[in-house]
C-alpha cells in the first residue's frame, strides 16, 4: 500500500508504507492514512465527569482504557451494589 510520506523539510512523496514506516520511526518525517484519521469522539469533558463520577461512587481510580459506555455500565453496576 502506498502513503504519501511528507518529510520535514515540508516535501511530500508517494512511497511503500513499510519505508514510510522506518522513515517516520528514524523521525525524518511523518504519513498518515485513513486508518490513522481520528474519529469523532465526545468530549473529554464527559469522560472526565464520569470517571469523577466512579471514583466518587467506587472508592478508586477507574482503568485509563475504559470509554464513557464502559464507565457507565460500571457505576450504575456499583450503585446496585452499594446500600
Amino acid at each position: 500500500m502506498k502513503v504519501i510520506f511528507q518529510h520535514k523539510s515540508g516535501r511530500k512523496r508517494p512511497m511503500q508504507r513499510r519505508y514510510a514506516d522506518i522513515l517516520q520511526k528514524l523521525g525524518r518525517g511523518t504519513y498518515m492514512t485513513r486508518d490513522m484519521r481520528a474519529e469523532q469522539r465526545r468530549t473529554d469533558e464527559e469522560l472526565n465527569e464520569l470517571r469523577a463520577q466512579y471514583q466518587d461512587v467506587v472508592g478508586k481510580r477507574p482503568y485509563h482504557g475504559w470509554g464513557v459506555e464502559e464507565l457507565r455500565e460500571r457505576i450504575a453496576a456499583a450503585a446496585d451494589v452499594q446500600p
